[in-house]
Order: C-alpha cells, then sequence, then structure tokens
C-alpha cells in the first residue's frame, strides 16, 4: 500500500512539474530564437511564454513572479544554481540545429519573403518536424510539413497530411 502511495504522490509531483510556466520578460526574441526556446523548455518540462501586457493584465506582476520563483526553486533543486545559463547554452544548441533543418530545407523563393517561417519540433532520437507558416494574412496557416532526421546531414521529406501547429506560437501577432 505505501508502494502505491508513494507512487501516486511521484506521479503528482512529475505532472506538476511537466506543466510548469515559467514567464519571460523583456523584449522578445526573433521567430527562430523563440523556437529553439520552446522546444527546450518542452524537453525541460516547462512552458515557456512571454509576458507581456495581455499576460501582466490577466495574472498580475505578483502572480507572474510569484509562479516564476516557484518553477525557480523547481529548477535550482534539479539543475543548480546556474540552471537558466545551462538552459540558454541548450537553447543555443537547439537553435544552430534548427537552422541546419532549415537550411536543409532549401525552400524556393515565392515572394512570401519576410511573411515565411519555419517551426521546428523535435519527435524524438533525433527525429524532427518542419512546419512552413504563412502569416502574411491576419491569421498564421500551415504551408506545408516535412519530417526527418538530423544526424551528420540532414533528412527532410515533405508529407502530404497533417499539416498542423503543434502548438500556439505567438511571435510579433503570429498565433495559429
Amino acid at each position: 500500500m505505501r508502494a502505491i502511495w508513494l507512487g501516486f504522490v511521484l506521479c503528482i509531483v512529475l505532472n506538476a512539474s511537466a506543466q510548469a510556466s515559467y514567464y519571460l520578460t523583456g523584449r522578445p526574441f526573433g521567430f527562430e530564437r523563440n523556437n529553439a526556446i520552446k522546444e527546450v523548455g518542452f524537453r525541460w518540462g516547462l512552458n515557456i511564454s512571454y509576458a507581456g501586457n495581455d499576460v501582466a493584465e490577466t495574472l498580475g506582476l505578483t502572480a507572474i513572479a510569484a509562479a516564476n520563483d516557484s518553477v525557480e526553486r523547481i529548477m535550482v533543486t534539479s539543475y543548480g544554481a546556474e540552471w537558466l545559463g545551462t538552459f540558454y547554452a541548450q537553447v543555443d544548441q537547439e537553435e544552430t540545429l534548427h537552422q541546419r533543418i532549415r537550411q536543409a530545407l532549401n525552400l524556393p523563393a515565392d515572394g512570401a519573403g519576410s511573411n515565411r517561417f519555419i517551426l521546428i519540433r523535435s519527435l524524438g532520437k533525433k527525429r524532427y518536424e518542419a512546419f512552413v507558416l504563412d502569416a502574411s494574412s491576419s491569421q498564421t496557416r500551415c504551408v506545408a510539413r516535412y519530417l526527418g532526421k538530423a544526424q551528420r546531414k540532414v533528412c527532410m521529406k515533405q508529407q502530404d497530411s497533417g499539416c498542423e501547429l503543434p502548438y500556439d506560437f505567438p511571435q510579433n501577432h503570429i498565433i495559429k
């Protein structure tokens, strides 16, 4: 009975840490960096969001600070006092890998220019999914989806179906 209770408590703790929200403040990074931050955050069990005006008005600055303090205590326990430096070092590595994947896709310029973005999502075991997004209208839409592996060489193949964003991705008013 004690083992069941311990397992139940452990399950609750793991579930709670997997859903922890950490709020970034200040000016947002570019789309590519935000994509890397979000992906590393998922691996660390964090939902990373920006505390912009809408979030600050909804939650309040005190609640945002309290949520971040709570997450920081957990992260210091798990990763040490320099957890944020370690986090951003992994973000740098992820961003470099994402850039390799974006270059491997070698998408032709079709006049959409700066309104085209490539969102990359890790599927585990060096497998990745890439979504080509068009933000030229008021609503971002998925134009194409690719699956592939990123090892020494990046190989991505366009898919015929499943072109739906895996999560909302606000970036300079680009939202699913």
